[in-house]
């Protein structure tokens, strides 16, 4: 175990209020920013040792044996996430941080684009690298070394609630896209509808795996602080509203429309690269 950094990452200010109590778990939030964090928390040695097999057959889905009926309903399950973004680019090089068994890769290799995936379990990588022939890289990302300059998408799906620095997380990544490169970051909105309906039940803290706890206003400061400037944010329908309107008669038929009109659990952005003058890079 240790200490989250007494000052807050991305605005600097020490004030924080306590945010949720989970079992032994502790969240707070910056007072002034509103950025989320677990205090205490797992030390680099023992992230290592969470994310083991059983974590991944909790947390990741399976998919079958590649081209049978279930890996491509599996892959399937990724297109949303490649329509985020092709719109935008259309073709190149994807790096996936956090890329875990590699669906979302398999599924980007199927739509023509060049792909490498980065994840810190062992038990994940070799699933990708072995069952789905993907070329993936072991480690943490601030201690792994990639050619500079050499993607042109860089993503991030649920991975910076993860990191010990989402600071020093988002400011590698650049360093490893192109002048006119994208990033893709996605993470849990602890100020959306589904978490404030369901506070200590939300899968969003998901302790103490997640170290850090994000808004749409902080993801977005944190980016700017890295030198990117969003252009297309995504804020997922409320699953829990949707579920509550599916036992009502007649609004059952309407639920995922109405659903949309309240944010959900996660909060996707995409963003280029900004200009250095006007960015706290490191």
């Amino acid at each position: 175990m240790e200490k989250t950094p007494e000052f807050c990452i991305l605005c600097g200010t020490k004030d924080r209020e306590a945010l949720i109590k989970m079992d032994s778990w502790h969240v707070y939030k910056c007072s002034s920013c509103g950025l989320g964090f677990l205090d205490p928390r797992p030390s680099e040695e023992d992230i290592a040792k969470l994310y083991s097999k059983e974590y991944c057959e909790e947390h990741f889905i399976g998919g079958g044996k590649p081209n049978s009926p279930e890996f491509k309903k599996r892959l399937s399950l990724e297109t949303h996430r490649i329509r985020f973004f092709k719109g935008i680019k259309e073709k190149g090089k994807v790096l996936d941080v956090g890329c875990g068994y590699g669906y979302f890769l398999a599924a980007c290799r199927n739509y023509g684009y060049d792909v490498h995936g980065l994840d810190i379990s062992g038990w994940a990588t070799q699933h990708a690298t072995k069952k789905l022939g993907l070329p993936i890289t072991f480690g943490l990302i601030h201690e792994v070394e990639l050619p500079r300059q050499s993607f042109d998408i860089i993503t991030m799906w649920h991975v910076l609630e993860h990191t010990s620095d989402p600071r020093k997380a988002i400011v590698k990544a650049r360093g490893w896209l192109k002048n006119d490169g994208i990033l893709i970051v996605d993470v849990p909105n602890y100020e959306g509808t589904d978490a404030r309906r369901n506070w200590k039940e939300w899968a969003g803290w998901d302790l103490p795996y997640h170290l850090y706890h994000f808004t749409p206003q902080t993801v977005k400061q944190l980016l700017r602080i890295c030198g990117f400037y969003v252009v297309r944010t995504k804020d997922y329908h409320s699953e829990t509203i949707k579920e509550a309107l599916k036992r009502i008669p007649v609004a059952n038929l309407f639920a995922r429309i109405i659903s949309k009109m309240f944010s959900g659990h996660s909060i996707a952005v995409v963003a280029k690269r900004g200009n250095e003058n006007n960015s706290v890079l490191f």
